[in-house]
């Protein structure tokens, strides 16, 4: 491989780095914190970049070769022989920039339904906020609130549950997020079921369920967890889709 090509190679992929991070594009893959992270190590690839390419050449092919020819020649030829597995490195770059992956969705919700559901937080679990409208309450932790004290703390109370919609084979529909710890290959899906509103809205369409829990159900369960719909609004993806 030339040093003029891989320093482009290097230099392509600090870019895309640098556009991912300084943007949201990122968020589709990895968690939040990882922003400066990413931009830091696309400013270091894009250093390297200038420094492959500034840096003097190797005086190596001075004189002649052992098999008789000049050694610039021989220099030459090797250094213009490319692996084709080099250019593998490109393609996730290349994927990036020309279809831009969505965040993960219904399609990973759908098929992790029956992963175990986290457990909730070791701490107290307190009771909601007084107020006299729905309170805004994320999915898993209405999922830990109805299978703790027999869901005492969401027992009788309006609560407005965002996120996408899923769907499963008995045709109900969920609205359901995706949680990472770090980047999308952890990532676990908390889902509930909506109840009493059958018109169900586009399969990953973004949607803000208002309503009550229905009293027995609970995480981990063959009821699942559900929630009885009052109204069911449209609502615009976020920049971060993960909890």
């Amino acid at each position: 491989m030339t040093r003029t090509t891989q320093a482009l190679v290097v230099g392509f992929l600090g870019a895309v780095l640098l556009r991912l991070s300084l943007g949201d594009g990122y968020l589709r893959y990895v968690t939040g914190w990882m922003k400066w992270p990413l931009v830091a190590t696309g400013v270091v690839l894009l250093g390297l970049t200038v420094w492959m390419l500034l840096r003097p050449a190797p005086d190596d092919h001075d004189g002649e070769g052992d098999d008789g020819h000049d050694g610039h020649d021989a220099h030459d030829a090797h250094d213009h022989k490319v692996p084709a597995m080099t250019w593998l490195a490109i393609i996730p770059g290349v994927i990036v920039f020309v279809a831009s992956p969505p965040s993960l969705g219904a399609y990973l919700a759908e098929r992790r339904a029956d992963d175990p559901v986290a457990a909730a937080p070791d701490a107290e679990i307190l009771p909601l906020p007084a107020s006299d409208g729905p309170v805004d309450v994320e999915v898993a932790e209405f999922m830990w609130r109805a299978g703790v004290e027999d869901g005492a703390t969401i027992k009788d109370r309006d609560v407005r549950l965002t996120g996408f919609v899923s769907t499963d084979e008995n045709g109900n529909w969920y609205v359901t997020r995706i949680a990472i710890a770090c980047c999308a290959a952890d990532a676990s899906a908390s889902r509930v079921r909506v109840e009493d509103y059958d018109d169900a809205p586009e399969r990953d369409s973004w949607v803000a369920v208002t309503g009550r829990w229905v009293e027995g159900t609970a995480p981990g369960g063959k009821s699942e967890t559900a929630i009885e719909a009052a109204s069911v609004e449209p609502r615009e993806a976020p920049a971060n889709t993960y909890q």
